[in-house]
């Protein structure tokens, strides 16, 4: 998703894997991380969400403030600060992930890949967990 070379309409198009670019969610005619993360109708409460959670984060700490408006995506997914709120985003909205089984030609490396990908998200939720409960436990 960082480099632009994953699941989206726009680069699985120009991999062949799929027909055109559009989104799968809503027809839109090009699907990019862009469009995924400000603008798909069918993403907006997940997207409001993201974007008042990266404000809210990134105004506490050091760098900085993001927002909707003056954020590119490169510039959020590098941005540390926003890794949590971005993998919250993922994980509620599959964005991605191709929707229903995979277009032909889709070779296992992208299922492996998403498999591992949700594997590494249960993990960090599971150590996010772990450190609220020792720091609820500390006070």
């Amino acid at each position: 998703m960082k480099t632009g070379h994953r699941l989206t309409g726009k680069y699985l198009a120009w991999t062949t894997r799929r027909p055109d670019a559009t989104c799968w969610w809503c027809q839109y005619k090009i699907q990019t991380r862009e469009h995924l993360f400000k603008n798909c109708p069918q993403r907006k409460s997940q997207q409001k969400t993201l974007w008042a959670t990266v404000l809210e984060t990134t105004r506490k700490l050091p760098g900085p403030t993001r927002s909707r408006d003056r954020t590119n995506i490169a510039e959020l997914l590098a941005d540390q600060r926003c890794s949590q709120a971005v993998l919250t985003f993922l994980a509620t909205t599959d964005v991605g992930r191709t929707s229903g089984p995979p277009a032909a030609g889709e070779d296992e490396d992208a299922a492996s890949e998403a498999s591992e990908w949700e594997a590494r998200e249960q993990e960090e939720r599971a150590w996010a967990r772990r450190k609220e409960e020792e720091t609820l436990g500390m006070e």
